[in-house]
């Protein structure tokens, strides 16, 4: 088995603990030979974890990727260096995983596209949330056919909590939206389908630490695709029902990334119903008796949740890279959600902020 040679750049929360943790599992296919970050102690901490060569700059890991012998740039850096590094990488000749959100507009995505075609490079953007089993699952539920035609759709990735790092600041890309938002948005763009949806959104910041969104209510619409609610916020106290939520015409779907439930009814044994043409019966609602089918599904890997959606994705970059494999994530897909991404910001713009002064 070929054993792809890695550079990181960004040994951040995302880098270190999500890129680097995963590779590391996986040393038949993966080698980590350099690592690049601005912080000294995290160039410490992987070159003793690891034996990594190590960089300040991540300019200067491309530079020498080639004498390094690199097969893969990892871009893990802060997110408004998403379009910018993985160009220069891609520009370097190197294929590149780049981590979420893969660009703030339209324009920046085609730019990095255009350069991976220019290049003969693979480009591949970094949805681990596609590869996670309830999300897997759901699709196979709704494939089935057993939910009927899917009419509407909740998606709630919500809590409450407060943050005040860059995260929360417009000037480096952060907000509910860009951060976790392509992880809903995502799923979200794979359940509408294959059409571009309409987005509906209203967003709002409301952070004594930045100026950046930490409320998000989307909707995904349009012709013959289910409506799509995504909703991201830092202020939901209390559950508001589960993770996700699906109505189809012949029955329903609830849960969350390790257990879910659905029903639906067999239209084979239900009872055969009339338009009445008038007025209703007996001055009464409609009303029936549906044997409802009911089943369930629970997680039972061993494995924790980032490693599950790591292995998925890096199994299927792996085989793209080496084998030639059809890529599960398409370039597609991420466009159409970098696009929705984009209206939402452009129907919510948000004021800058000025720090607090005393």
């Amino acid at each position: 088995m070929k054993r792809l040679r890695v550079g990181v750049m960004g040994q951040g929360r995302s880098g270190f603990n999500i890129h680097v943790k995963w590779l590391q599992k996986d040393p038949e296919k993966w080698e980590i030979v350099a690592v690049a970050d601005e912080h000294p102690e995290r160039m410490t901490d992987s070159a003793e974890a690891f034996g990594a060569t190590t960089f300040s700059d991540y300019k200067d890991l491309i530079a020498n990727a080639g004498d390094l012998g690199l097969d893969l740039i990892v871009n893990a850096l802060p997110s408004y260096l998403h379009p910018k590094g993985t160009i220069a990488a891609l520009e370097a000749g190197f294929d590149v995983v780049c981590e979420k959100p893969l660009a703030r507009s339209v324009a920046d995505f085609d730019k990095m596209t255009a350069t991976a075609e220019a290049n003969g490079k693979t480009l591949l953007p970094f949805q681990n949330s596609r590869f996670q089993p309830g999300f897997q699952k759901i699709l196979e539920i709704i494939e089935s056919g057993k939910l009927g035609e899917i009419i509407q759709v909740r998606i709630n990735f919500s809590g409450w909590s407060r943050r005040w790092d860059w995260q929360c600041l417009q000037e480096f890309w952060g907000g509910n939206l860009l951060n976790t938002g392509p992880h809903p948005m995502d799923q979200a763009i794979v359940l509408f389908g294959d059409g571009t949806p309409n987005v509906f959104a209203r967003m709002a910041s409301v952070n004594p630490w930045g100026d950046a969104e930490n409320y998000v209510a989307l909707t995904l619409y349009g012709e013959n695709a289910p409506t799509i609610e995504v909703a991201v916020s830092s202020f939901q106290a209390y559950p508001q029902g589960e993770m996700y939520n699906i109505g189809g015409t012949k029955g329903g779907l609830t849960g969350n990334t390790s257990s879910l439930k659905w029903k639906y009814y067999d239209e084979n044994v239900a009872p055969v119903q009339e338009n009445t043409g008038g007025w209703s019966p007996n001055r009464g609602y409609c009303s029936e008796k549906l044997d409802w089918i009911e089943e369930q599904w629970s997680l039972t890997s061993g494995l924790g949740m980032f490693d599950l959606i790591c292995r998925g994705f890096y199994d299927n970059a792996y085989n793209i890279l080496v084998n030639g494999a059809e890529r599960i994530i398409t370039l597609d897909q991420v466009r159409r959600q970098v696009g929705a991404m984009e209206e939402a910001h452009r129907q919510n713009p948000m004021p800058k902020w000025k720090p607090f002064r005393s």
